[in-house]
C-alpha cells in the first residue's frame, strides 16, 4: 500500500514538474533561398512555443538582448530536440535536430505567460520529405487527460514546386495560449494563418494516424468537448460544458499549390489549451483596436524600422481596469509598458526592425486581459519581410496613388 501510495505521488510530481510549465507552440519552416540549386538545401526552422510565466520567468532585459528561456527546474530543456519522428532514414538526409528550447520574446505576468522562438538552420538533400516534432509528457491535467503527452510535429518537404520551379515555403501560423471561453456559449476561435507563396492553406485536425504522431495524447475530437468543429478556413467552433475545465487544441494547417489540389505541399502545426470560465460581472469584453488592423498583412522591409501601438478599450467602466495587453511575438519585436491614457483607453507601443533572418511573414497576435479576469478576443496580424521592398503581401493587390495637377 505504502508502495503504491508512493508510486502515485511520484507520477504525480512528474506531470507537474514536466507539464504544469508548457502551454503550446507551432513550428514552421522555409527555405533561406527558395531559388538556390543542388544539395544540400538550406532550410530555416522557427519554433514558438508558449509556458508558464510563474515557472519559466523571462524579464524585459532577456527580450531586449535575445536570451534563451530560463529553465528553471526544467533541466530537461537542456537537451531536448526537435526530432525526426517518420520517414528519418531516406527522408531526412543530413537532418541535425536543433534545440528546441528558444529566446524571450513576450512575457505577461498578469496573465501568467512566457513565450520565446528560435530559428536554426539545417542542410538537407534536395528531395528530402519527413516528419520533425517536439515530443514530450505531459501537458497539464486536461478534462480528458490527466497526464496527456505532445507532439507538435511539422512535415518538411523539400521539392522544387511544379509551378515555378522554386522550393516551397510552409504556411507560418500561431496562437495564445491559454484562451479563455465562457461556459455553454459556442465560441469561435480563428486561427491566423500566412503562405509566402500564396498558396491555398487549410485546417484539419492532428491526427496519429499512418504512422506519424502529430498530438500525442490529445488527438482531436476526442480531446475536446462533444460537437467541436474544425473548418478548412481555419475557423474553430468550441463549447465549454463545465467551468474549470481545460482542454488541449491540436491543429494542422497545410498548403496546397491550387484550391483543387488535394497532396499538401508541407504541414506545420498549432497547439494551445482552452480554459471554461464564468462569465464576467461585466459581460462585455475588452476589446484591441488600432494599426495594424486586424488580420491585416504589411509589407515590411529588412533593415526599417516600424513603429506603431496596439490600443486596448475597456467597456465596464471606471471600476474595472486593464491588467494587461498580452502580446506573442517574435525576436525584435519591442513592447513598450501598457500605458493608461484614461479609464476606457490603455495602450502599449511596438517597434520592430527586420533582420535579413526574418524574411517571409511573421505572425503577431494580442489579446487585453482585465481586472475581472475578462479577456479579450486574440487579435492577430501578418508582417511580410522582403529584402528590398514589396508594395503588398503575396495575393494581395498592390494600391498606387494617382496624382493629378490642376492648372
Amino acid at each position: 500500500m505504502a508502495f503504491a501510495l508512493i508510486s502515485l505521488l511520484l507520477f504525480i510530481s512528474l506531470i507537474i514538474v514536466h507539464g504544469s510549465h508548457f502551454l503550446g507552440g507551432t513550428s514552421s519552416w522555409h527555405p533561406w533561398n527558395e531559388s538556390a540549386t543542388g544539395s544540400p538545401v538550406a532550410i530555416v526552422i522557427t519554433q514558438t512555443y508558449s509556458w508558464t510565466y510563474s515557472l519559466i520567468t523571462c524579464t524585459t532585459a532577456d527580450i531586449a538582448t535575445n536570451q534563451l528561456i530560463p529553465i528553471g527546474g526544467y533541466t530537461h530543456l537542456l537537451t531536448d530536440t526537435l526530432d525526426c519522428i517518420s520517414n528519418c532514414n531516406t527522408g531526412a538526409t543530413g537532418y541535425v535536430p536543433p534545440d528546441v528550447r528558444p529566446r524571450c520574446t513576450d512575457i505577461s505576468a498578469p496573465i501568467g505567460t512566457t513565450v520565446g522562438q528560435r530559428s536554426d538552420i539545417v542542410y538537407l538533400s534536395a528531395g528530402d520529405d519527413f516528419t520533425a516534432a517536439f515530443q514530450k509528457s505531459a501537458w497539464r491535467p486536461l478534462e480528458t487527460s490527466s497526464g496527456a503527452s505532445w507532439s507538435i510535429a511539422t512535415h518538411i518537404k523539400v521539392n522544387a514546386r511544379s509551378d515555378n520551379g522554386l522550393y516551397n515555403n510552409a504556411p507560418v501560423a500561431t496562437m495564445m495560449s491559454p484562451i479563455e471561453i465562457p461556459v455553454n456559449r459556442p465560441t469561435a476561435i480563428t486561427i491566423p494563418v500566412g503562405d509566402a507563396d500564396g498558396d491555398t492553406t487549410r485546417c484539419r485536425w492532428s491526427t496519429s494516424s499512418y504512422g506519424i504522431d502529430e498530438c500525442g495524447g490529445v488527438c482531436p475530437p476526442s480531446s475536446l468537448p462533444p460537437n467541436t468543429i474544425i473548418y478548412s478556413n481555419c475557423t474553430m467552433i468550441i463549447t465549454g460544458q463545465t467551468v474549470g475545465d481545460w482542454f488541449a487544441v491540436a491543429i494542422m494547417i497545410e498548403d496546397f499549390i491550387t484550391p483543387t489540389s488535394t497532396t499538401p505541399l508541407s504541414g506545420v502545426p498549432v497547439q494551445f489549451l482552452v480554459h471554461v470560465v464564468n462569465p464576467a460581472s461585466c459581460t462585455t469584453e475588452p476589446v484591441i483596436v488600432g494599426i495594424p488592423f486586424e488580420d491585416s498583412c504589411i509589407p515590411v522591409t529588412v533593415g526599417q524600422t516600424f513603429n506603431s501601438m496596439l490600443i486596448a478599450i475597456n467597456y465596464c467602466g471606471a471600476t474595472v481596469t486593464i491588467d494587461d495587453i498580452s502580446t506573442l511575438s517574435f525576436a525584435g519585436m519591442i513592447k513598450g509598458d501598457l500605458i493608461k491614457l484614461n479609464t476606457t483607453t490603455y495602450y502599449k507601443t511596438l517597434s520592430w526592425t527586420p533582420t535579413s533572418s526574418q524574411l517571409g511573414y511573421q505572425v503577431m497576435c494580442a489579446m487585453a486581459f482585465d481586472s475581472q479576469n475578462a479577456q479579450s478576443a486574440q487579435y492577430c496580424f501578418k508582417f511580410y519581410v522582403s529584402q528590398n521592398g514589396v508594395c503588398a503581401c503575396p495575393g494581395d493587390i498592390c494600391t498606387t496613388t494617382t496624382t493629378t495637377l490642376v492648372e
